[in-house]
């Protein structure tokens, strides 16, 4: 009986630190990175706020519910490149995510996903981040020119930030940008209003599944396959060793598809997990999933009742500021391109980033593809 009363008293205390100081804070911890994805989508793309934070709250609850873990979403980095680069029409994202939420689903009910991570080489994929990189800079200094002062003051802001762990750059410039629509008069006390979500239902369309899916969201999968669901499962191995039993492959690509067939019919960006998302939680102070839930409960009540809101303010907001922002993340993109670089993959590299530029995504890793099997059939590389 004691034994019992014990075991009850302990998941007592664990429930009840789901909820402390430290988990609140963590909850801010990817808002870093999901910042300037969501300015992107609402202001260049079009897409309403109601349906991208809706979406992001209620995932985010039901995960931290599920395993009790700090396992955030992340938009689906390549699709949210391209298609804040290129100004996507809104049909054209949600379609895409559409489409590769379908792919997520058939690969986690396969339970192959392990072996199909091991036929792609890393290298390959480096390529289409450094294509990614020069496409995402590109437009970043477009919009960095609109005021080239307000560029470098955003610039030096993100520099005195950048080694901080407590205080995102990302979330100091968003607060800046406010403060410069309040000071300008675009933004007034009168905007903020409580009010309920004027939601946009989307039918995808076989064009723009079609399309999109060449553009970008093949060679999102591929990023994915390597560089986020190995890295993402490695880290919660690494982090809570004694749940990582709770979290394979073939889980994560389920929970994508599961997201990414539903959430682009209310609006929803796409998504996935994400290790550097978990990283930024975890260094935040969150430890269990109750990180996930406040996130979760926090973008609800922004969704439902500040929708029009955000919609205002993201609509409005700096174009130097979120350039400042992009070609920040443009630079990490190129920093992580170069993780496994060498004199005999350089070309690999330079090549698929260079026909991922200039064509698309797709063509250009499966150009770093076909090169790299060239130069192993030729012994150059092992």
């Amino acid at each position: 009986m004691d034994e019992i009363e014990s075991i009850v008293k302990e998941k007592k205390n664990n429930q009840e630190k789901k909820f402390t100081l430290k988990e609140f804070g963590g909850a801010f911890g990817d808002w870093g990175t999901l910042i300037p994805y969501i300015i992107g989508y609402i202001s260049i793309v079009g897409l309403h706020p109601a349906g991208i934070f809706l979406c992001l709250g209620i995932t985010n609850i039901v995960l931290g519910l599920r395993y009790n873990l700090p396992l955030p979403v992340q938009p689906q980095k390549t699709i949210g490149a391209i298609a804040i680069s290129t100004k996507w029409a809104p049909n054209m994202v949600i379609s895409t995510g559409f489409g590769t939420g379908i792919i997520w689903l058939l690969l986690g009910f396969s339970k192959k996903l392990n072996n199909v991570v091991k036929l792609i080489p890393i290298v390959s994929v480096r390529g289409i981040q450094l294509g990614l990189a020069l496409l995402l800079g590109h437009n970043s200094i477009i919009m960095f020119s609109d005021n080239l002062l307000l560029g470098f003051i955003s610039v030096a802001i993100i520099l005195i930030f950048i080694k901080s762990k407590k205080i995102p750059s990302a979330i100091i410039l968003t607060i800046f940008g406010v403060i410069l629509l309040i000071v300008n008069g675009v933004f007034q006390s009168k905007s903020i209003w409580f009010s309920l979500p004027i939601f946009e239902f989307h039918i995808p369309t076989w064009d723009n599944l079609f399309w999109g899916m060449i553009y970008a969201g093949f060679g999102q999968l591929f990023l994915t396959l390597t560089n986020v669901m190995v890295a993402t499962v490695i880290l919660i191995r690494d982090l809570f060793p004694n749940k990582s039993d709770k979290i394979d492959a073939n889980s994560l690509s389920f929970n994508m598809g599961v997201l990414n067939t539903i959430s682009p019919f209310v609006g929803g960006i796409p998504l996935c997990h994400g290790s550097g998302g978990l990283a930024a939680q975890y260094a935040f102070g969150a430890r269990s999933g109750g990180s996930m839930i406040l996130e979760g409960i926090m973008e609800i009540v922004l969704g439902l009742f500040f929708s029009n809101t955000l919609f205002i303010i993201f609509s409005e907001f700096p174009q130097a500021i979120l350039g400042a922002m992009l070609l920040y993340t443009a630079t990490l993109l190129v920093k992580v391109s170069f993780k496994e670089y060498n004199s005999k993959n350089l070309p690999i590299i330079l090549l698929s980033a260079t026909f991922a530029y200039f064509f698309n995504i797709s063509i250009g890793f499966l150009v770093g593809l076909g090169l790299n099997y060239i130069l192993k059939a030729m012994k150059y590389l092992t």
